[in-house]
């Protein structure tokens, strides 16, 4: 079988950071050997991640697959590196599945003559759990010098997460963007799928668990990573990765008896931590076509120093990269989470252009993308004025629902403690008043929220330059019974201008209402 080509149209959909994907090497590993006991030895390959030093850093990329199905769905997330050098953060995942004489060194477990080279399987996700715990303790007492740290901490062995292996499945920072895309992360111009991967039939694994790492690695040095055996991973499944309920663990990639055509790098399940029945009761799952490759993680907050360094990078990260990371953009404004795709697609469109245009692009086909160019620019245009308009008509309702709050809160604070019966009424009445229209004002704070900050701030600056025209009209005009009366409400309006923006403002950074100082504020 020859490695299944990509298509166009999922890579100009997907919003990943343009120049992510970059380094070139011919597949070689940069690894870390770590003695275990027993003279065994575990291989790690490094696996860099883009996005900078910073202790925030990390990678955007597309998990999933967009011609797949509900198991699959493409989502954006973001891959960080426990450790760092002087030019990047990195983590290191296992080069090869973990084997049986691995497994037998760690745990004392025998097995039959001949099947040392053989992945471990048919054990449960509680005995992969012992089985690092023992391997972590006995590295911890004899090779913990020569464990990678951060700052002074040494890291631990663990299984990887959906994020860390998808990434590394894919080619990381080693394949072009395009091909990182594709359903597996070997060229056109590569070997055969079965030089790199097992699968099920006659021209691969014969349906036969194979001895690992006799096939060509994966572009960052890994081998069996699509293949051979299903591996487990430290994530909980849920169907949209990170949102949902959570079920079993995720488990990863094809195994000896996947057929060619489903072995991607999006590939994953779920696995129940129990099988079994009600009638026939359960046990701990295990299987003969899973077993499991490790990777080092460390805590994030190590140390004093660590925690301080956070702090430190955590305000500029939320204003740089990590304003278009995932976690950020689903808290902004609609506008900037529509703008944070169109961009990206105009991104993607250049460099398809561009490829194609090494590739003899024809003159329609250049037409075509400047035209779809052409017709993004005007959609980005058409919603940014459209976001202006908004941004002025809940600006002014927002000072105007202000406005009554003060009027009736003030008008409580007069009557709540009155003697009449009369005005125990107009209390309640004040009090009602006070109480459904902070609701209606939070409600308009969240449509505010939901608009580029830009546009507000400058919708509230607008707005008071319209008030102060007309109070200035109104002071330079023809006196009259009511002119009086129209000066002093225009000028209490214009007074409550900044109060309400400062509570726009204040919602807009922390999404969380605050009724009680909103309250005294209009008091004041």
């Amino acid at each position: 079988m020859k490695i299944k080509k990509f298509s166009l149209l999922p890579l100009f959909l997907a919003t990943i950071c343009a120049s992510a994907f970059a380094d070139e090497n011919k597949n070689e590993c940069d690894s870390l050997k770590i003695k275990g006991p027993n003279n065994s030895v575990f291989e790690f390959c490094k696996v860099k991640v883009k996005g900078g030093v910073s202790s925030l850093a990390g990678q955007s990329f597309i998990m999933g697959s967009s011609v797949g199905d509900f198991r699959t769905p493409p989502t954006a997330v973001v891959v960080g590196g426990a450790f760092a050098d002087s030019d990047s953060r990195y983590y290191y995942i296992g080069k090869y599945e973990v084997s049986n004489a691995q497994y037998k060194a760690v745990t004392g477990k025998e097995f039959k003559e001949g099947q040392d080279d053989y992945p471990i399987t048919q054990v449960t996700w509680f005995d992969v759990q012992n089985f690092m715990d023992s391997l972590n303790k006995y590295l911890y007492e004899h090779e913990i010098k020569n464990m990678p740290k951060s700052g002074s901490y040494p890291g631990y062995i663990r299984l990887p997460t959906e994020e860390e292996w998808e990434f590394a499945a894919r080619g990381g920072t080693s394949v072009s963007a395009t091909l990182f895309d594709a359903d597996t992360p070997y060229d056109e111009s590569d070997d055969e799928l079965s030089a790199f991967e097992w699968y099920a039939g006659p021209e691969s694994s014969h349906n036969k668990v194979q001895k690992i790492g006799k096939l060509q690695p994966n572009p960052l040095g890994l081998h069996d990573m699509l293949g051979n055996v299903q591996e487990m991973t430290d994530s909980l499944y849920r169907v949209e990765y990170y949102q949902g309920r959570s079920g079993g663990f995720a488990a990863r990639g094809g195994h000896y008896l996947t057929e060619d055509t489903d072995m991607t790098s999006s590939k994953r399940s779920e696995e129940p931590f129990y099988i079994g029945s009600v009638d026939k009761g359960m046990k701990p799952n295990a299987k003969p076509t899973m077993g499991f490759r490790l990777a080092i993680g460390i805590p994030i907050m190590t140390d004093n120093k660590a925690i301080a360094q956070l702090q430190k990078d955590w305000e500029s990260h939320r204003k740089g990269d990590g304003a278009k990371m995932p976690a950020a953009v689903s808290v902004s404004d609609t506008s900037t989470k529509e703008a944070i795709p169109a961009n990206e697609a105009l991104k993607r469109l250049d460099r398809i252009g561009e490829a194609l245009t090494k590739a003899g692009l024809s003159d329609s086909l250049k037409n075509e993308l400047e035209g779809t160019r052409s017709s993004l620019l005007d959609m980005v245009n058409v919603r940014r004025k459209a976001d202006e308009d908004s941004a002025r008509v809940w600006v002014k309702i927002a000072c105007e629902r202000g406005m009554y709050l003060s009027v009736n809160l003030h008008g409580y604070e007069v009557t709540k403690n009155a003697p009449t019966e009369k005005l125990k009424q107009r209390a309640e009445q004040f009090e009602y008043n006070v109480k459904s229209g902070l609701e209606n004002y939070s409600e308009i704070m969240v449509e505010l929220a939901k608009l580029p900050k830009e546009a507000v701030v400058n919708g509230f600056t607008e707005y008071a330059k319209t008030m102060t025209k007309k109070l200035d009209k109104e002071k330079q005009g023809e006196k009259n019974e009511g002119s009086e009366n129209r000066i002093k409400d225009l000028s209490a309006q214009i007074a409550k201008i900044e109060l309400t923006k400062a509570h726009y403002l204040y919602y807009e950074k922390e999404k969380r209402f605050d009724p009680q100082n909103w309250s005294k504020d209009y008091l004041k």
